[in-house]
């Protein structure tokens, strides 16, 4: 696990980010600070946990690939 993964963990507030809209020009999503219903956390296993966070991204609709304070997230 990178130290950039390890920075979210008990983030409360995030820059929030499609990760289509920071690769290419497919999505025009502009990141946006959003406020999380639980802080972050890291479970033992080394998976990403943003409670209340976004389950897709408001312009595309893009359900897996994010950047939250800039530190690439996928979900499955």
């Amino acid at each position: 696990m990178t130290p950039a993964i390890k920075s979210l963990a008990g983030e409360t507030e995030v820059e929030f980010h499609c990760g289509v809209a920071a690769e290419t020009d497919e999505c025009d999503h502009e990141p946006e600070t959003i406020e999380l219903d639980e802080p972050a956390y890291i479970d033992a296993e080394g998976m990403v946990y943003l409670p209340g966070r976004p389950l897709d991204c408001p312009e595309c609709g893009n359900p897996h690939d994010f950047r939250f304070n800039g530190v690439g997230v996928m979900f499955r």
